[in-house]
């Protein structure tokens, strides 16, 4: 995991770069491992990112931090609250809130139920970087092209 926490995923993104300053991104993952790889993902954005480790932790965080939290990426199969419920919840609290479900498991049944719990849009793990910079753009902001950033 050291090896995770150093790794430099600012030269890997083909082609953009992402500016999410005063967003917020609240992350529903019940493995510290799994967290740290987004965190990591994550962390030359410069948004804010809360992480909540059970469904239910992260139904509360929504409720505690409504104005603040941007979009969710939420992971089906937590312990406890799974994911859907999860989602559920969220959105009788925050109902225009997106959730980006995240799951190993994207058969076309479990698709259809992310879609169905109220999720904006799924990835399955494990997760690729520029896929979920991609998805997350879309809810965010899109990424400026790196030889556009070098300009500015």
């Amino acid at each position: 995991m050291n090896d995770l926490m150093f790794t430099n995923f600012t030269n890997s993104t083909p082609g953009k770069v992402y500016h999410w300053k005063g967003k917020t991104i609240l992350i529903a993952e019940d493995t510290d491992c799994s967290f740290l790889y987004l965190k990591t993902i994550l962390r030359n954005t410069e948004a804010t990112v809360l992480w909540a480790s059970s469904g239910q932790e992260a139904i509360n965080m929504a409720r505690e931090h409504r104005e603040e939290i941007d979009v969710v990426l939420m992971d089906i199969n937590m312990p406890g609250i799974n994911g859907f419920d999860a989602t559920i919840a969220i959105h009788s609290i925050m109902p225009d809130l997106p959730v980006i479900a995240q799951t190993a498991y994207v058969h076309d049944n479990e698709v259809q139920l992310c879609y169905a719990s109220g999720c904006s849009d799924y990835i399955s793990k494990p997760i690729d970087k520029n896929l979920l910079l991609e998805k997350l753009g879309a809810v965010l902001g899109a990424g400026v092209l790196k030889t556009l950033s070098r300009i500015s």
